[in-house]
């Protein structure tokens, strides 16, 4: 009867350091894992208990290895979770929980534990109602921030890879929530990467935007993606990267041809780009200010944009004349040529034309000369004795010796004629106007047949 007692006792003993050594032991808990979900995977209907214990389990063991700093095992129970959501098994605020794995990762300075995690996204999207996928695209992007803070580029660049991936599902291309989720996480992710000044990833992430990813969308999509260019648009004022803002533009013109960007987008960015030019031009060594309106006048040449025109015209008005105001005409000429420049190609074109009159090509001209006049009046009045006429021929005379200009210096001096012209006509005395220096008035490059084409 001792020996029965005794042995039950040492059974007991048994079970108990058993269980002390399942609990201590991270390898024999992952076989019990495995062995529970293998299990589950196998029954033809799932208990749905069953899966939320088995899924809470294998959470349970990623914390424990993660504490432990035992990485194999944190490996082998990623390994396990990626297994369950690739057949199904998701839990409520799964993603939360992916989330959290990453964040506890990061803090612990263990990178390529968050990009193995990052791995379990692609099969959890895939079992994702929208809803919790936008919750996911927005976790995403934070990890991003967080990784680039810690100066994780490869990790930023995986957390741009899941984003599009998103982006190419059904559910993105059905979805205008997610979409534009997708879009507000990569604005936030290429702010940084233009701040790190990561050229490299941000090139790579605008060549996988114009491969096509984002079609023809609603308005709250187009306007979405304005508002994303132009958040890029910022950063890269404040570097003053020109290389960056010519990689922007590429991206913007591919939007614009895949008619992503609808009238509403462009509409948002004509007035936002012209406010961020407004804050360039404060830089006199900045050329980005000069470059962002040449390319907005570039974007409304398409006849598809034609209502866009005035608009355009009235921005670039807006800014030489802040230019003028800070540094002065000359200082500021770069600023202000795209609007003359707009003017004299629009010239040359008008005058082409011999046998009839385009009457939207003679308005965008005629606009062109009227802003441009307007800038030109208040470079006037910044000086006591200042005229109007007197200053189009010293724009002309520095126009026309500008090193970087390589056009037609012809083109240049009939423009300003124009100008000057255009000007004169509705003074009474037109004569007493007259600049003292004739450089500009001789010889008159327009015949009588153009000057009555042009009405002057």
């Amino acid at each position: 009867m001792l020996l029965v007692i005794v042995g039950s006792g040492s059974v007991v003993a048994l079970i108990m350091v058993a269980r002390w050594y399942y609990w201590r032991n991270l390898d024999w808990q992952i076989k019990v894992a495995t062995a529970r979900l293998n299990r589950i995977i196998r029954t033809p209907k799932q208990d749905r208990q069953a899966v939320q214990q088995v899924l809470k389990a294998i959470h349970a063991l990623i914390s424990k290895s993660m504490a432990a700093n035992n990485s194999r095992a944190v490996y082998q129970s990623l390994d396990l979770l990626k297994l369950a959501y690739g057949y199904g098994f998701v839990g409520p605020g799964e993603s939360n929980n992916l989330m959290a794995i990453c964040v506890v990762a990061l803090h612990g300075k263990e990178p390529d534990t968050v990009s193995f995690a990052l791995d379990a996204f692609k099969p959890l999207v895939r079992q994702l109602p929208p809803g919790e996928i936008i919750n996911a695209v927005d976790q995403l992007a934070l990890i991003g921030a967080m990784a680039l803070k810690r100066k994780y580029n490869f990790l930023l660049a995986r957390v741009i890879e899941y984003i599009f991936f998103i982006m190419e599902q059904p559910n993105g291309a059905v979805y205008k929530e997610i979409l534009v989720a997708s879009i507000r996480a990569l604005k936030v992710v290429g702010v940084l990467g233009i701040r790190r000044r990561d050229v490299a990833l941000f090139r790579e992430m605008i060549m996988r935007l114009t491969g096509g990813v984002i079609h023809l969308g609603p308005h709250d999509v187009a306007v979405e993606i304005a508002k994303m260019l132009n958040a890029w648009l910022y950063r890269i004022v404040a570097t003053n990267d020109v290389s960056l803002f010519v990689i922007i533009t590429e991206l913007t013109t591919s939007l614009v041809g895949d008619e992503a960007l609808t009238e509403d987008g462009i509409t948002f960015l004509i007035t936002e780009w012209g406010d961020v030019a407004a804050t360039a031009c404060l830089n006199p060594n900045s050329p980005l200010a000069g470059l962002i309106i040449e390319f907005l006048f570039t974007l409304v040449g398409d006849e598809k944009w034609n209502n866009q025109w005035l608009k355009v015209v009235g921005v670039a008005g807006r800014v030489g004349r802040l230019a003028v105001y800070r540094h002065g005409l000359m200082a500021a000429f770069m600023v202000v040529h795209p609007l003359l420049d707009a003017g004299r190609k629009l010239l040359w074109t008008e005058l082409k034309f011999v046998e009839y009159v385009d009457e939207l090509h003679h308005q965008h001209l005629f606009s062109v000369i009227r802003e441009g006049l307007a800038v030109l009046n208040y470079v006037a009045k910044q000086t006591i004795l200042g005229s109007t006429a007197e200053t189009i021929v010293e724009l002309f005379v520095y126009w026309e010796d500008y090193p970087e200009m390589d056009i037609n210096r012809k083109s240049i001096k009939k423009y300003c004629q124009l100008l000057l012209l255009f000007w004169l006509k509705n003074k009474r005395q037109p004569k007493r106007y007259i600049p003292r220096n004739m450089t500009l008035i001789q010889p008159l490059l327009f015949s009588d047949r153009e000057k009555q084409r042009l009405g002057l």
